[in-house]
């Protein structure tokens, strides 16, 4: 029988639960897509305010709004694909592993290229209605934009570390046959 790493198990136990977070993130933030924040605001800070009518003008962008529909299959498929690597790590499938890594390697260069095109949508907003009574919420917009990256960072990268294991590969290779004792 093969022994099953203890990582193994925890990134099984961790694919499942980040794939279903992923996928239930994707459903909520279509959902919201179309809340109209100008008017959720009203009532709290005017520097809350001015964050959330940056964000409005941002999501209004036409690189933004293209790549929120480009993304969002692909987010839901990526959510699936890690639910399914978490279950099939549990069952120390070398498919899951091999998918585990895949998603790793997605969602890194996914987290590159929403860093880009958020680049590219507030440039063209703050091209249009520069302003020193925003330059603290874009400030606030950009930071919470690099930590949400890195963060986002952190997971895939252990995986690829973890899944890739001088213990844990040889985990997920079949077992060898042998042939019956005729004695």
């Amino acid at each position: 029988m093969r022994e099953r790493p203890v990582s193994v198990t925890l990134f099984g136990i961790l694919n499942i639960g980040f794939g279903l977070l992923g996928l239930g993130w994707a459903l909520l933030s279509k959902l919201l897509e179309g809340f109209d924040s100008a008017h959720s605001g009203a009532s709290l800070s005017p520097y809350f305010s001015t964050m959330m009518a940056i964000w409005d003008a941002i999501s209004k962008d036409p690189a933004y709004a293209v790549w929120n529909q480009i993304s969002f299959p692909m987010d839901i498929a990526a959510g699936l694909a890690l639910t399914a690597a978490g279950i099939g790590l549990l069952l120390l499938k070398n498919w899951s592993r091999l998918l585990s890594n895949g998603w790793a390697v997605y969602t890194i260069i996914s987290v590159f290229v929403n860093l880009a095109v958020l680049f590219v949508a507030l440039h063209r907003v703050l091209a249009g209605a520069l302003h020193s009574s925003t330059t603290g919420a874009v400030a606030l917009v950009l930071a919470s934009a690099a930590i949400s990256a890195i963060l986002t960072l952190v997971y895939p990268l252990l995986l690829l570390y973890f899944m890739s294991r001088p213990k844990v590969v040889p985990a997920f290779q079949r077992e060898p046959v042998s042939p019956p004792n005729h004695e």
